[in-house]
């Protein structure tokens, strides 16, 4: 008994060690190594998974409606993600994690995972919560408008690529 806790304590003080030891780049500039990435990337997954109460959307998708999201993201978004004609300099190489491009990769989430992500925002990313700053209403709006930028109608997607006069 006594070798098995002998190994806990030294197995706990050897993680510990090299957690301590590791030479953590703290600069959002720097790019982060495979197992930082690798970790915060999981770490995130499940904190979102957790916290995002699967919730059905109040808003109805129209051209109307999606359009109104899209002001939204281009008013309030769109520095830090990019927009449909360009990626953003700043939310590329000044956060870590990266700031997802919505513009160049459209995000695999369900709608009520990005309400919940604009609402409340996500700890230690830069990515502030805009309860206090907008209605529910808008980021339900502004959440399909995200949701759906790979498979926009016709309309809303010329005016999202900039190719309307």
């Amino acid at each position: 008994m006594r070798n098995f806790i002998a190994g806990i304590v030294t197995g706990l003080v050897a993680v510990i060690l090299a957690v301590w030891l590791y030479p953590w780049n703290v600069a959002a500039t720097t790019e982060p190594g495979a197992v930082e990435t690798w970790l915060m990337s999981r770490l995130l997954e499940r904190g979102i998974k957790r916290g995002a109460p699967q919730a059905a959307n109040p808003v109805a998708a129209s051209d109307e409606v999606l359009l109104q999201g899209m002001k939204f993201y281009m008013n309030g978004c769109a520095g830090c993600h990019g927009d449909g004609k360009q990626p953003s300099s700043w939310g590329t190489t000044s956060f870590f994690p990266r700031v997802p491009q919505f513009g160049t990769h459209a995000p695999s989430r369900p709608d009520w995972q990005i309400f919940w992500i604009a609402k409340h925002g996500i700890r230690n990313t830069g990515m502030g919560g805009w309860a206090q700053l907008a209605s529910d209403e808008d980021l339900w709006r502004v959440a399909l408008f995200v949701s759906r930028m790979d498979s926009l109608p016709p309309a809303v997607n010329a005016h999202w690529r900039g190719d309307t006069p």
